[in-house]
């Protein structure tokens, strides 16, 4: 998920996700539990977890962080 999101892109929004990604604290929760979960199903022969959830409020808190800031640009 780390180099989903880079500092040097040209994308704005991908920019302000990647901030998010370093410094919100809500962020940073949803990423780790979405790293726990995928180490879950790694860890396993066969499973029916996806961690489908996990990228959702990942995705989600991610979206809230970034707010309007990726967009201020755009008018």
């Amino acid at each position: 998920m780390d180099t989903a999101f880079n500092q040097d892109s040209p994308d704005n929004l991908v920019k302000q996700r990647w901030k998010c990604l370093q410094n919100n604290e809500k962020v940073k929760k949803m990423q780790g539990l979405l790293k726990s979960c995928d180490a879950r199903v790694k860890s396993k022969s066969y499973t029916a977890e996806t961690c489908s959830q996990e990228v959702i409020d990942l995705m989600e808190a991610l979206d809230h962080c970034v707010g309007n800031s990726a967009f201020r640009n755009f008018a």
